[in-house]
């Protein structure tokens, strides 16, 4: 019997390359519409001819495929907000948009964690400039001790000026702005506390009154003797909201390999599933109706749970995921399992198709198949007798599926891997279960206001005795391996090796150990492939450093850095981490900024605050110019006749803009790296 519904994975996989296709090619909606009408139509065409000549399938499944992939560049074209008039980007003229102060009321519809500046809250803009409007926004609010958290539905009216999410200004750095353009938000304003005007009218939502719930049990909980640190682990555990959880915390967690612990996912969903069936297992003695009212019952108390929890992507994703499989589990059949996850893949790119792009979507789902698939053949290795060794085999071939399904995903994205993997969640994973069912019984004690204060001691311990262990484990810093390069030809090449082995380990045949060999040959073609490249790539960079002058010359795989000032290690690994680890180099050295440079035959000026720029014999190519230095622009083109003027992020704003006017005059290119980013040479 075939494990998979194969028409309906190659359904939804058509899909995923029409989501592809919509999102990074242009096609406006109408396009896409009429697109699909035809395509229908010609498919109808194709399936009349199929039934009269069955042997002629293959045109009919070609169709198909055809249509399902228009039908996901559709997917993505209807929910993206741009398409709509009443989008504010149609309503506004782009000159006032994101040039004047404007008036904008809106409501408060998700907080977000903070960053090190501001607090961070996505919210939809009701009315700007006296227009309706629909649309996301990123509001940053700057830190301050005294401010009040904002309350999700509440209304606002402020005065602020919108502006572009700003993308990253060095290579290879996170890019915040491609990040929140996949939750629809393209845009952000900026202003402070006492700009903002509370309104009286509350939008009542599932999204508010979780919220409001969510306030509500914590303040219940504040009542009792637990510490900040333990009441944010209690908020992220079973409430869904990692917000108030230390950087320091998160670190250590994601060191560990444990991160996905602080995180509602599938591991919290599906523990909470086998605790509700647990629960609810008397209903099975019904003769009749018994299975059928437990699974439903089941289903409901998820999605209270998911409600409860916010209905983020990662607890939609899980919940839904885990409602297909309750009742995947419920037919009892390995078929239905996987088609279940394939199911609930289909229905949620319907409703969000770029969670494609999510990367909590894809670990959670391919973890998922990956325990499916893997875990059951790797039982089989070794049958304990005693239960307690038995059960801790399970949890150790379900972690060590998970992880290989999610290995070179996890490689690409974090570029580490934490080889004490197996110990965290061999300790932590059996107790988890207990511990959000404790904490569960203890919030519920807490609202009724009959929490003994022996529970409140011993449930923080077990989170303090939590928190330990993982911080135990997060600083045994020679089991982490870091700075791991990864490339998505990579992730084939790899997944293509784990594959053709699982499938030879599970079915031995002669003919399949091939499979296994041509892939290894391809992750070796593209590994030495790749070490070629980067060992051959040279450029010099002027980086973006605010109120600093950082020069980069990449040769051998070695960066070798100018500096004006000393940049603290923190900073390094902002600046240059991601580059390095992407160019397979090592940081050289740090050295003093000098003057000049000659890099192949360009050579290179600097002109500090020192205006010094009468070097003898020098005709620089490009001249950088840093520190504000108080010169006469004009004089120095016609002097040195440079073919590019640059100005980090050290110079004056004021002194910026004239002197990009002189250049304009004549006609000499400018290049501001504040605005730009990084300025590479190669």
């Amino acid at each position: 019997m075939k494990l998979l519904n194969v028409p309906f994975i190659i359904i939804t996989f058509s899909i995923i390359i029409g989501i592809l296709i919509g999102y990074y090619v242009f096609i406006d909606i109408t396009t896409a519409l009429v697109s699909l009408l035809i395509s229908i139509s010609f498919l109808w065409v194709l399936w009349r001819q199929s039934r009269k000549m069955f042997a002629q399938l293959y045109p009919f499944t070609i169709g198909a495929i055809l249509v399902f992939i228009v039908f996901g560049i559709v997917l993505v074209k209807i929910h993206h907000p741009k398409s709509y008039s009443t989008h504010y980007t149609n309503q506004i003229a782009t000159k006032d948009l994101y040039k004047d102060e404007l008036g904008i009321l809106f409501s408060v519809r998700e907080r977000l964690k903070s960053s090190s500046y501001y607090d961070k809250y996505i919210i939809i803009p009701k009315i700007i400039k006296g227009k309706p409007t629909q649309g996301k926004l990123l509001l940053r609010i700057p830190k301050n001790s005294t401010q009040n958290i904002l309350n999700i539905g509440d209304t606002y009216t402020t005065f602020a000026t919108i502006q572009c999410i700003t993308k990253p200004k060095n290579p290879n750095q996170f890019d915040y702005a491609e990040y929140m353009s996949g939750l629809y938000i393209f845009d952000q304003i900026t202003t402070t506390p006492n700009l903002l005007i509370k309104n009286h009218n509350h939008e009542w939502s599932v999204l508010s009154i979780a919220d409001q719930i969510r306030k509500y049990i914590n303040k219940k909980l504040v009542r009792y003797n637990f510490s900040r640190k333990q009441l944010s682990i209690i908020n992220a555990l079973i409430l869904g909201q990692r917000q108030d959880i230390s950087q320091e915390t998160l670190n250590a967690y994601r060191d560990a390999g444990a991160i996905h612990i602080l995180a509602v996912s599938g591991l919290h969903v599906g523990i909470l599933l086998l605790i509700i069936n647990f629960i609810l297992k008397p209903l099975d003695r019904l003769k009749k109706r018994g299975k059928g009212l437990k699974l439903l019952l089941a289903i409901i108390l998820l999605w209270c749970f998911a409600v409860i929890a916010g209905l983020s992507p990662s607890v939609l994703r899980s919940v839904t995921m885990f409602s297909f499989l309750a009742i995947g589990l419920q037919l009892k059949s390995k078929t239905s399992i996987y088609n279940s996850l394939i199911t609930s893949i289909f229905i949620l790119l319907c409703f969000n198709p770029l969670l494609v792009f999510s990367v909590g979507f894809q670990l959670s789902y391919v973890a998922v198949f990956a325990i499916v698939w893997i875990q059951p053949m790797l039982s089989k290795i070794y049958n304990p007798k005693f239960y307690s060794i038995k059960k801790m085999w399970e949890t150790l071939t379900v972690t060590i599926a998970a992880q290989l399904g999610i290995l070179p995903l996890a490689l690409f994205y974090f570029h580490q891997f934490p080889l004490l993997f197996f110990v965290s969640n061999l300790i932590i994973i059996p107790f988890l279960g207990g511990i959000l069912g404790f904490g569960i019984l203890i919030i519920l004690l807490a609202i009724i206001g009959f929490l003994p204060e022996f529970m409140v001691s011993l449930f923080g311990s077990c989170i303090n005795v939590m928190n330990t262990i993982i911080s135990w484990i997060a600083t045994q810093e020679e089991f982490l391996i870091t700075d791991i390069p990864f490339s998505w030809p990579m992730i084939f090449a790899v997944y293509a090796v784990i594959i053709s082995l699982v499938i030879t380990l599970q079915n031995y045949e002669k003919r399949r150990t091939y499979s296994i060999g041509l892939s290894f040959i391809a992750m070796l073609s593209i590994l030495t492939f790749e070490k070629h490249i980067v060992s051959n790539k040279e450029e010099l960079i002027i980086f973006q450093n605010q109120r600093n002058t950082t020069i980069g010359i990449l040769q051998n795989q070695k960066l070798q850095i100018y500096s004006k000032d000393s940049i603290p290690i923190k900073a390094q690994q902002f600046l240059f981490g991601n580059y390095l680890t992407q160019h397979h180099a090592i940081l050289d050295t740090i050295v003093q900024l000098k003057n000049s440079y000659q890099y192949k035959e360009r050579i290179l000026l600097v002109i500090d605050s020192s205006s010094i720029y009468t070097i003898k014999g020098l005709q620089p190519d490009i001249i950088l110019l840093s520190g504000s230095p108080k010169i006469h622009l004009d004089r120095i083109i016609s002097n040195l006749q440079p073919k590019q003027i640059i100005a980090d992020g050290s110079n004056y704003k004021s002194y910026i803009k004239q002197w990009e006017v002189t250049c304009q005059k004549s006609k000499i290119p400018f290049y501001q790296i504040n605005k730009k980013g990084a300025y590479i040479v190669k």
